[in-house]
């Protein structure tokens, strides 16, 4: 018998059960009788019986007649909770996350009448960017951003039908017929693309983000230059898009089934579209009859000055689509590229030191903590103090993050199998030998630590800025 439980069971086990009993309670199901919750959670009948009745008695839970419901003292503790809660806050790391994995200023969007403004921000490292600036305001007619508002949100589109829509470029959609089929597909595929809408020479992309009552709040999307995201990159793009934003919808407490109820298709046809134009790409080169140099400005639009370092810019080309092939890919279980690296190493050691992990990613401390933030929203991993140092964190995987194990091993082989698709047996070691040499010279160049992802080091004596 425990003595921290009169009934004999863990206290963890107790809480767990207490959290499945509560998490039964949705806006759209406020009031559920007891065989509900015993149906909704699975528990025994006695021991269902025993702990709604206890939460009752605490005031957790309020009972009318044969419903129950969310108690007021459960509501009154909750309170504290939502004071200062900002969610553009919370949104921002995803911000973050998009602008680094896609290259393009990422925003997000709220809606103000027959307009979208731009409250959050992570703009490109690029020096050639479309100028965004908190506050930005675009006319809900025209634009990615403002197509997702139209799509979700019932007023905003009632708004727009009763005042017109009128043209700002000449891409921009001004007629109502094309507009609802506009609206109709953005809803069927879960994003919106636009170019040159409103800003010529621009080009955006952009998903809903959910609130916890599965309702839209914002839209999170990038912007870039159309010289740079071409419409065959956008399906890779866009993949990543809708995965940021779904991402964002569950840190604001969108319930995860209201996200399913999202159209799903678009992740599925997004990631076919991205493999068939990696292939696409890699096809149209193996059957050029010009010189490599040639075939690498010939990429694209190549700026001319890729010709002083054709290497560098093929690696940048390759590293590219590769990463946002595989963000395709890793979407299916949940990850961002990167994240995958990280539970690899914890499925080889488990129950390892952060800082371990961070000097064995070779990344700098905030791109791992923010890594591991996401990874333990996700319900993959656990973070706990360290048993011999209290300021130490201990990582430590999840039953979850224990399960994507074969996943990920299985995505990683597509990916190999897809990147490789044009090479020999040959090809492919001598491949492999040439990037461990271009690996080994450029660290031997880099100072101090080897930090892929942070700014350069700063050489010894050499003066501090600010």
């Amino acid at each position: 018998m425990n003595e921290d439980d009169p009934q004999g069971q863990p206290p963890l086990l107790v809480l767990g059960e207490i959290r499945a009993i509560l998490e039964c309670f949705a806006p759209q199901g406020p009031e559920l009788t007891l065989p509900e919750i015993r149906r909704a959670t699975g528990l025994p009948s006695s021991t269902c019986r025993r702990l709604v009745e206890d939460l009752a008695r605490e005031g957790f839970l309020d009972r009318t007649g044969d419903a129950y419901r969310i108690g007021l003292a459960l509501v009154r503790m909750a309170a504290p909770g939502l004071y200062e809660l900002d969610p553009v806050r919370r949104i921002q790391p995803f911000l973050d996350e998009l602008r680094d994995s896609t290259g393009e200023t990422a925003c997000l969007y709220v809606r103000d009448g027959l307009y979208c403004s731009v409250v959050g921000l992570a703009e490109t490292r690029h020096v050639v960017r479309r100028a965004v600036a908190l506050g930005t305001v675009d006319p809900l007619h025209e634009g990615s951003a403002g197509r997702v508002f139209l799509a979700h949100d019932e007023d905003a589109w009632r708004d727009v039908l009763e005042q017109g829509p009128g043209p700002v470029t000449g891409h921009t959609v001004p007629d109502v017929e094309q507009l609802a089929e506009q609206r109709a597909a953005v809803r069927r595929r879960g994003h919106a693309v636009s170019f040159e809408e409103g800003d010529v020479g621009s080009v955006s992309v952009s998903a809903p983000v959910f609130g916890v009552h599965g309702r839209l709040v914002a839209v999170l999307g990038i912007v870039a230059p159309v010289q740079r995201l071409t419409p065959a990159d956008v399906p890779g793009t866009a993949a990543l898009v809708v995965a940021s934003a779904a991402g964002a919808s569950r840190a604001i407490g969108c319930p995860p089934a209201l996200l399913l109820g999202e159209p799903t298709g678009a992740e599925s046809e997004a990631a076919e579209a991205a493999r068939n134009r990696v292939g696409k790409k890699d096809a149209g080169t193996a059957h050029d009859t010009r010189q490599p140099g040639e075939q690498i400005c010939a990429m694209g639009d190549a700026p001319s000055g890729a010709t002083w370092g054709r290497v560098s810019h093929a690696l940048f080309r390759a590293g590219r689509l590769h990463r946002v092939h595989a963000g395709t890919l890793l979407r299916r279980v949940g990850l961002y590229p990167g994240q995958e690296i990280l539970l690899m190493l914890l499925w080889d050691e488990d129950h390892r030191a952060q800082a371990d992990l961070i000097r064995a990613l070779a990344l700098d401390a905030s791109t791992v903590t923010k890594m591991l933030q996401r990874l333990e929203q996700a319900g993959f991993i656990t973070r706990s103090p360290s048993p011999t140092d209290r300021r130490a964190s201990v990582v430590s995987l999840t039953d979850a993050g224990q399960a994507l194990r074969d996943q990920v091993a299985d995505l990683w082989h597509e990916l190999e199998q897809d990147a490789t698709t044009l090479l020999s047996e040959e090809e492919t070691t001598a491949v492999t030998g040439i990037l461990g040499k271009i690996e080994e010279g450029l660290q031997q160049r880099l100072p101090g630590d080897r930090d892929t992802d942070g700014p350069p080091a700063r050489a010894e004596g050499s003066p501090r800025v600010g």
